[in-house]
């Protein structure tokens, strides 16, 4: 699948086979050319971090030569990057919103001129920024959309194996990941190529906004907070409550009891008074 991206003087269109349930929201993330973390910003209102996981680099002596690993620093090689010599980088990073991971971008990134890789690989910009700080747009191809499962991977280190055509990202837990949505896609600007998997935890994301990035926080201290000695507590109240309404009940029907006693004893003395 392709994304097909139209503009004339009046006109923008983005047309892609979207699966059938995904939301308006869920579309304008998945849209998102190279400016996830704006639009990610805009949507919860708070600063997004990236947060590397992991990344592997290596140099090939011609395009479609075997790759060799790159231990960095090394400025010599990374002012040597050139279409005949290009510098790949496969890498993983989160998104991480009030300290939570609202996405996980997996990429491989082939980078063919000294300037680009000085800035990626020396003054660590993140892909995103990288296009920002270039002042470039990249061309934008979105490749497949889906929830749940990912089919495959399109970046991965070159030693690593797949056990199946189908990878799960475990995020969370099973329930959690069934309702992940996620989305491979394509960035190109001169001397700086990247290919991307991007997995959302959870469609409620988009659904609950500012509730979902915070209620786990909450519900996590709830937790953490809780022992068997504050548990015990709370036993303890709810039986001493449920004492302080029994002995209520108690007295209220023993003062009804005794009104009703005395009404009748008034009944039947006016009773007899009158017969006399």
């Amino acid at each position: 699948m392709t994304s097909f991206d139209s503009y004339n003087a009046k006109t923008t269109s983005i047309s892609f086979p979207w699966p059938g349930s995904i939301t308006g929201l869920e579309r304008i993330a998945l849209s998102a050319q190279g400016d996830l973390q704006r639009v990610l910003s805009a949507f919860f209102a708070r600063p997004i971090v990236v947060s590397l996981v992991y990344s592997h680099t290596f140099t090939q002596d011609s395009p479609t030569g075997p790759l060799a690993p790159l231990t960095l620093p090394n400025h010599p090689a990374i002012v040597s990057a050139s279409p005949d010599s290009p510098i790949v980088q496969t890498r993983q990073v989160h998104l991480q919103c009030n300290g939570k991971i609202v996405c996980t971008a997996t990429s491989r990134v082939r980078i063919t001129s000294p300037e680009c890789a000085e800035l990626f690989l020396e003054e660590k910009y993140a892909i995103g920024q990288m296009f920002r700080r270039l002042e470039k747009v990249p061309a934008f191809h979105l490749l497949s959309v889906g929830i749940g499962e990912v089919d495959g991977s399109p970046t991965h280190h070159p030693d690593e194996k797949y056990p199946s055509s189908k990878r799960l990202f475990r995020l969370g837990g099973e329930n959690e990941n069934e309702q992940q949505i996620w989305r491979k896609y394509k960035l190109v600007i001169p001397d700086f190529e990247c290919e991307i998997l991007e997995v959302f935890p959870s469609r409620e994301m988009f659904e609950h906004g500012e509730i979902w990035l915070t209620d786990s926080h909450l519900s996590k201290e709830k937790r953490r907070s809780r022992s068997p000695e504050s548990d015990m507590d709370l036993l303890d109240l709810a039986v001493r409550t449920s004492r302080i309404q029994q002995n209520l009940i108690l007295v209220i029907g023993l003062g009804f009891l005794l009104i009703l006693a005395f009404e009748v004893s008034r009944f039947m003395t006016g009773a007899g008074l009158h017969g006399l």
